[in-house]
């Protein structure tokens, strides 16, 4: 699951979550607290699986208001992101 070539949307990677937190707390606590979320769930980076990057994006909306708002934004594109690819042929 690469791009929805129909839709126009592209697989949530990791760096996108670390882009968005980077967005909200600055780069270099957004790469710490990706990093600790990771390492607390027992992972390696780089996270790849859309359920891997679930997982974490809910960890990290468990820390502070504003890693919640980066968090959940993760979590809905990646659902969103999985819905979609259900619809798509493959």
């Amino acid at each position: 699951m690469a791009r929805i070539e129909n839709y126009g949307h592209d697989m949530p990677t990791e760096q996108d979550a670390v882009k968005a937190l980077a967005d909200l707390i600055g780069p270099q606590m957004a790469e710490g607290l990706w990093t600790l979320a990771v390492q607390a769930l027992g992972m390696r980076r780089p996270v790849t699986s859309p359920a891997e990057l679930r997982r974490v994006a809910e960890h990290v909306m468990e820390v502070g208001e504003l890693s919640r708002v980066a968090g959940r934004s993760l979590k809905v594109r990646i659902i969103t992101y999985e819905a979609l690819a259900r619809t798509v042929p493959s």
